[in-house]
C-alpha cells in the first residue's frame, strides 16, 4: 500500500509521519530456505504479520567464497565475481522475485551480512589460524568479500527494488579483537559495503549483532554512516533512549528481546501489551515525542516463534496510537 510506504520514507526522513513503524524478522523452517519455498515463505510471513517493510532474509545462502576451503592459499586464491558468482546470482534472484510477489505493497530491506561476517562461517577456528599464518592475506581476502558484496549490495537496490540494505555486522565483539586491530583487519572491507549502501540509498539500516550474547566494543562502529541503527539492546545493556544518543541521534530500530524464553516468547497477550505500551511511553518521555523510532527487536526470531505475538505488538502499538491521538489531537 503507498500509504504504508510513504508514511515509512517520512518517518526515516525525520518528517511527520501517522505511524511509528513495526517490523519483526523471523527465521525460516528447512523446507523453506530455497527457490520458491523461500518466496512464499516471505509473502506468507508478510501477509500474517503486515509488517511496515519485510526484511529479506539471508536464510538458505552460504558466502561468496567457498566455505569448505580447508588452506590458506585457497581463501588466497579468491577474486571477486559480481554476477559471475552463484551466491551474488542466487540471492538477486530471491530479492527480485520477492519483490516482484509483493507487487509493492511495502517496502522490502535486503540482509547483507558483511565480510567478516561470512567468512567467519568456514569457522572461528579455522580462520583466526589463517590469521595467525598470515593476517594480510587474511586482510585482503576481506578486501575481494568487500568488492563482490558492494556490488551486491548496489544492485539489490538499483535492480532488485530493495528500499535499502539491511547491513549485518559481526567481528568487535569483546575479547575478539583489540580496536586497532579491528581497524586494520575488518573495518576497511565492511567500509567498501558500507559505502556502496549509502551511495545507492539513503535508508539503510546498521545492525550490529549480539553474535552468541557477547557485548561488542560498540565505539568501532560508532561513526559508520547509515540512516538507522539497530543494536542488541538487551545484551549491549544500552537502552533505545540511551542508545539513539549515543548514535548520534539518528532513527533507531528496536524494543523487544529476540531470545528464547524472554518476554516475546512466553509472555501473555496482556503482558505483551504493557511492555509494548511501556516501550512507547519511555521513549517518549525522554524525547518528548516518538520520532525516530521503529518498533522491532535486537535480532531475528527463531523459525518456532509463534507469529502471532508480532501482531500483539503491532496490536499493542496501534491502539496506544490511537487513544494518542484522541488525548492529543
Amino acid at each position: 500500500m503507498e500509504q504504508k510506504r510513504e508514511n515509512l520514507r517520512r518517518m526515516l526522513e525525520g518528517l511527520p509521519h501517522e505511524h511509528i513503524p513495526v517490523s519483526f524478522f523471523q527465521h525460516m523452517q528447512p523446507q523453506e530456505l530455497q527457490g520458491e519455498a523461500c518466496v512464499k515463505a516471505h509473502i506468507r510471513f508478510y501477509k500474517r504479520t503486515d509488517p511496515d517493510f519485510l526484511k529479506i532474509m539471508h536464510d538458505g545462502l552460504t558466502a561468496p567464497v567457498c566455505l569448505d576451503l580447508t588452506s590458506l592459499e585457497e581463501l588466497k586464491a579468491y577474486r571477486p565475481g559480481k554476477d559471475r558468482n552463484p551466491y551474488i546470482r542466487d540471492y538477486l534472484d530471491r530479492a527480485c522475485r520477492i519483490n516482484e510477489a509483493l507487487a509493492g505493497e511495502a517496502d522490502t530491506y535486503s540482509n547483507v551480512f558483511t565480510p567478516f561476517t561470512l567468512l567467519r562461517r568456514i569457522g572461528d577456528g579455522r580462520l583466526l589460524g589463517f590469521l595467525k599464518e598470515d593476517p594480510g592475506a587474511v586482510r585482503d581476502a576481506l578486501l575481494f568479500l568487500g568488492e563482490d558484496l558492494a556490488w551486491l549490495s548496489e544492485r539489490l537496490i538499483k535492480e532488485a527494488g530493495c528500499l535499502g540494505i539491511f547491513l549485518a555486522m559481526q567481528g568487535a565483539e569483546t575479547g575478539l579483537f583489540a580496536p586497532e586491530e579491528f581497524t586494520a583487519l575488518v573495518a576497511p572491507s565492511e567500509q567498501l559495503v558500507v559505502t556502496a549502501a549509502e551511495e545507492n540509498s539513503p535508508y539503510n539500516i546498521l545492525h550490529f549483532c549480539g553474535w552468541n550474547q557477547i557485548k561488542n566494543q560498540l565505539e568501532l562502529w560508532r561513526d559508520y554512516p547509515g540512516n538507522t541503527v539497530n543494536w542488541a539492546v538487551y545484551v549491549e545493556k544500552l537502552s533505545l533512549e540511551e542508545g539513539r544518543k549515543y548514535f548520534g541521534m539518528r532513527n533507531c530500530l528496536g524494543g523487544f528481546d529476540n531470545r528464547r524464553g524472554k518476554l516475546l516468547y512466553s509472555g501473555t497477550q496482556e503482558e505483551i501489551r504493557q511492555e509494548t505500551r511501556h516501550i512507547l511511553e519511555t521513549y517518549r518521555r525522554t524525547f518528548g515525542n516518538t520520532d525516530g523510532l521503529m518498533l522491532g527487536a535486537d535480532c531475528s526470531f527463531l523459525p518456532d516463534f509463534e507469529t502471532e505475538r508480532f501482531c500483539w505488538v503491532t496490536e499493542a502499538l496501534r491502539e496506544w496510537e490511537r487513544e494518542e491521538k484522541a488525548a492529543f489531537g
